[in-house]
């Protein structure tokens, strides 16, 4: 074999080298994929597993929730009924109590207001027209006591106006002689 041929031969287990490196570089990544997709399937069973379970768990508690809870709402439907139909009807005699109870304390607070005023009216009465009628009768008593304790020996008797003058005129009465 000629120098030429053997380069050429040599060129060319080069390439067929380089080509079963990069093929090699490849496999092993492949094989990378292909060992962590084995992994992932490896998990797919236990996983499954725990999906199923928990879709079974989740059956069985509705198939229970449905199994009791339709007789029991049956049950409980026809009180229910009756109930709401009670409450309806309290309801409306508390809202007719609630008004006859508004009417009635308005009723006695008129009824208070007005008994205030005649008990304050009758104890205006009694406690300053009386004693202010007192108070003038004694006035007039010891007005009296005062002019009959002091006469002077030589002093015309004091005669005031009538009680009927004050109404009408103004002129003075004549002293009456003793």
């Amino acid at each position: 074999m000629t120098e030429e041929e053997l380069l050429a031969l040599y060129a060319l287990v080069r390439k067929e080298a380089e080509g079963m490196g990069a093929r090699e570089k490849a496999l092993q990544a492949r094989t990378a994929a292909l060992n962590q997709s084995i992994e992932q399937l490896q998990q797919l069973p236990l996983t499954l597993g725990k999906q199923t379970s928990e879709y079974i768990a989740m059956g069985v508690r509705q198939a229970i929730k449905d199994d009791f809870s339709r007789p029991i709402e049956s049950a409980v439907k026809g009180p229910l009924e009756l109930l709401s139909r009670e409450v309806y009807h309290a309801r409306d005699v508390m809202a007719q109590v609630g008004g006859e109870v508004r009417f009635q304390t308005w009723r006695w607070v008129a009824f208070l207001v007005l008994i205030g005023v005649v008990i304050g009216s009758g104890g205006c009465y009694w406690f300053f027209v009386r004693d202010l009628s007192q108070v003038n009768e004694r006035l007039e008593s010891i007005q009296q006591q005062v002019l009959l304790a002091h006469p002077a020996p030589d002093a015309k008797p004091a005669t005031g106006p009538s009680p009927r003058s004050h109404h009408g005129s103004h002129s003075a009465v004549a002293p009456s002689t003793p």
